[in-house]
């Protein structure tokens, strides 16, 4: 028997159903078939709804990052310390790293996969760090010049250094806490 759904709740569904088999087994190694045949439909169905993987590769990758997000609003949310919403940033930020941008991509022919991932996990990190800065900057708590810069560098650079395996969190807190002149063993990174 065919069970009809709403168009945003079947293409919800497949976007949940892509995001755990993306997961679980790569990008790579997942294809629309088995997105199909996970949820129990045609595989016409999920063609209705993404032409093509790639498009629904980046449906998967705007859902993630709307769940980050949203995190971020909740962290920025919480009325903690600068240093405080500043380290559960941070830690979010490489726990993002770790579990999606590092698990979707299974082999070195996932670069552009990965360097969109980690591009739009960077975007949301600078949206809520320039914020939580501005507020650090206002009080006094830190003191840079050009903050706008210093957060991109900070946030690609220690990002990028925790891709290319520097995932100790001692180096990437003592790293953050130079940049923005914090001093030592203000950050506790997980």
């Amino acid at each position: 028997m065919r069970v009809s759904k709403d168009p945003e709740i079947r293409r919800q569904e497949i976007i949940d159903t892509a995001r755990w088999l993306f997961r679980n087994k790569g990008i790579r190694k997942t294809s629309m078939n088995d997105v199909a045949d996970t949820i129990g439909v045609a595989k016409g169905l999920v063609y209705y709804y993404f032409s093509s993987k790639d498009e629904l590769v980046k449906a998967v990758i705007d859902d993630l990052i709307k769940d980050v997000h949203e995190e971020l609003k909740r962290i920025m949310n919480c009325n903690h310390s600068f240093i405080q919403t500043l380290t559960a940033i941070l830690n979010f930020y490489f726990n993002s790293i770790h579990n999606y941008l590092l698990a979707l991509t299974d082999s070195p022919g996932d670069s552009e996969i990965l360097h969109l991932i980690r591009d739009k996990l960077s975007d949301v990190a600078l949206y809520y760090a320039r914020n939580l800065i501005d507020i650090g900057i206002k009080h006094g708590i830190i003191n840079i010049q050009y903050p706008e810069h210093i957060l991109k560098v900070m946030i690609r650079g220690v990002g990028d250094l925790f891709i290319d395996g520097v995932t100790d969190p001692k180096i990437r807190a003592r790293i953050i806490e130079q940049i923005l002149g914090l001093e030592e063993g203000s950050l506790k990174l997980t």
